[in-house]
């Protein structure tokens, strides 16, 4: 069920930092293993995506990750003693060997979301051949200021989505910026206003996460709430913060979420069943089963010093028990809803998996291409097809959705959205889909963006906008959580009975 979550991770209107990682995967490092045995030379050589900032480059037992701009590279990790069986536990060579296909992060060699491939060049780029940077190498503020504009500028999504002038705003911001970190902060996180994607984020080297978000979610409700409710402004001015008033409005969060908790189990007729990472539980009402999904994410119970292929392996594995469960149970059910509408996202493979449990038959769920300088790259097509699992199919099933469901909770809703026998109820999601291309920077900073398009079937591009839902209700409006009610579910229980 929903976690607890502290006021910094809350207030990005009233300070600049918030407490929260990435919601959606993120562009992962090979691992690597120690062996003193090489790597086939088939492999060896720079690998390079353009559109990814990726430069690989695999010598006969290591491998050196950089990502690079016209002017800067950044290295950002090295292996030694590797080997071919551990280096292809993350990229896998083309049957043409012209390219490495990027399994970390996307899935297992045998399921999987759509990925990107490395392609064989005869030489790194050009930024590449000289003063490479690290996470441990020192720049200025200003300096780091310039490298964050560029990056953004070669690699950045869209500007004109929310018509911004990046050469134009970051040459003003960039005037701002001094030796006080403050300053350079303050530069990025009004960048990220002028942008509203909540993908957009820079973690400080203290721990600290700057972001601004594309739609106000509920947990911001709830803040403004509080602030009408005690006369204080919103969003809240910082001569208005103390420990107290933070507190009170942490509680204040607190207290609500366990309210809607508490109204969401009231409706179950049955017991309520639950997987072991908490993120998952079920249970009928009377004649219709309900599903409640918090996460796309979480699911691995690895050690988390194993590589990538072994947590997404044992991520699907429990996902698949869990879901075998909860559907087993609600077989016998005439109708179906499924709630996402706290989801903030995770991982594309586990909302694959998840939505192949409701077809009999292949589907094409979205496309996807990222930017790639002035174009753009080749388009991928995601389909589904029916899971070798416990599937539910022929009944009608609701799927509810809000603003807070985000990310690969999106790409779950736009492929549900694309099955006849589902309807989508509550608020347009939050509209943020790409894949987070994410940079280790120098000083120990990181930054996390947007840089490819989701778009429908139909080649419909609904970032920013989010899946709309076909019956529209608001998510646990403060009214409803004063009559004791769950208006979405009403709904959806209207639509199946």
């Amino acid at each position: 069920m929903k976690g607890q979550l502290t006021l910094v991770a809350v207030l990005v209107g009233a300070s600049l930092f918030a407490g929260c990682g990435s919601n959606k995967k993120t562009t992962q490092s090979p691992g690597a293993g120690q062996s003193s045995a090489t790597i086939a030379e088939n492999y060896q050589g720079v690998w390079v995506s353009s559109a990814y900032a990726d430069a690989l480059v695999v010598k006969e037992n290591s491998v050196d990750y950089y990502k690079y701009t016209s002017d800067y590279c950044v290295l950002q990790t090295s292996f030694e003693n590797l080997n071919t069986s551990e280096l292809t536990r993350s990229v896998e060579l083309t049957t043409d060997e012209t390219a490495l296909t990027w399994i970390a992060g996307y899935g297992t060699k045998d399921f999987g979301a759509p990925s990107r491939n490395l392609d064989k060049q005869t030489e790194l780029p050009a930024s590449c051949t000289d003063q490479i940077l690290t996470p441990e190498s020192s720049l200025t503020n200003s300096e780091m200021f310039e490298l964050y504009t560029q990056i953004m500028d070669e690699y950045y999504l869209d500007f004109s989505r929310n018509n911004v002038d990046w050469p134009t705003l970051s040459y003003e911001l960039s005037n701002t910026v001094t030796e006080n970190d403050e300053t350079l902060y303050e530069a990025i996180f009004t960048s990220f206003e002028a942008l509203a994607d909540t993908h957009n984020k820079w973690n400080t080297a203290t721990g600290e996460t700057i972001l601004s978000f594309t739609k106000q979610t509920h947990l911001y409700d709830l803040v403004e709430e509080y602030a009408t409710a005690n006369g204080l402004s919103y969003p809240l001015d910082g001569s208005e913060f103390s420990d107290n008033t933070l507190n009170d409005i942490n509680n204040y969060i607190d207290q609500e979420f366990a309210k809607e908790q508490n109204i969401i189990t009231s409706y179950a007729t049955t017991d309520i069943g639950i997987d072991q990472s908490e993120q998952i539980y079920w249970f009928a009402i009377n004649n219709i089963g309900y599903l409640h999904i918090n996460g796309m994410t979480g699911y691995s119970t690895v050690n988390e010093d194993q590589d990538d292929l072994a947590q997404t392996s044992s991520a699907l594995s429990n996902l698949n028990e869990a879901i075998d469960e909860a559907l087993s149970d609600l077989s016998e059910t005439s109708g179906l809803i499924i709630d996402v509408r706290y989801n903030g996202g995770g991982n594309d493979y586990i909302s694959l998996a998840i939505a192949s449990r409701f077809t009999e038959a292949e589907f094409l769920a979205y496309k996807k291409y990222a930017r790639d300088g002035a174009g753009v790259t080749e388009t991928i097509e995601s389909t589904i097809s029916p899971s070798g699992f416990v599937q539910y199919t022929g009944k009608p099933v609701v799927l509810l959705i809000s603003e807070d469901t985000a990310s690969a909770a999106e790409t779950f809703s736009l492929s549900m959205t694309q099955l006849d026998h589902v309807t989508l109820v509550g608020e347009a999601t939050q509209g943020i889909f790409s894949d987070v291309l994410e940079w280790a920077l120098p000083g120990g900073h990181s930054l996390g963006m947007s840089n490819e398009y989701y778009v429908t079937p139909n080649d419909e591009w609904l970032e920013g906008v989010g899946v709309p839902a076909d019956v529209v209700v608001p998510f646990f409006a403060l009214q409803d959580r004063e009559n004791q009610k769950d208006s979405g579910i009403l709904a959806a229980l209207d639509i199946l009975q």
